[in-house]
């Protein structure tokens, strides 16, 4: 096994960093979680044209209500 160098050292690192963003930006994905009537649940694809419609839908139904505060209070408090 040959030791590593700095620059291999580096690429470590940088690989480890875009793998952790790759999997914080794939966490935040919206998603669709179906329940049936016995509380199973199933997640669709979210390429699916299904799944598209309905993200498409609960994104409008955010909008209608309005942007959330960032500081996680009402503005007129």
């Amino acid at each position: 096994m040959r030791s590593r160098g700095p620059l291999d050292a580096v690429t470590g690192v940088v690989g480890d960093a875009a793998a952790g963003l790759r999997r914080r930006r794939e966490a935040r994905r919206p998603f669709v979680k179906l329940y049936d009537e016995s509380g199973d649940v199933r997640v669709l694809d979210p390429e699916d044209e299904r799944a598209q419609a309905l993200l498409e839908i609960g994104a409008a139904m955010v909008d209608v209500v309005g942007p959330a505060s960032r500081a996680g209070r009402a503005e007129d408090a």
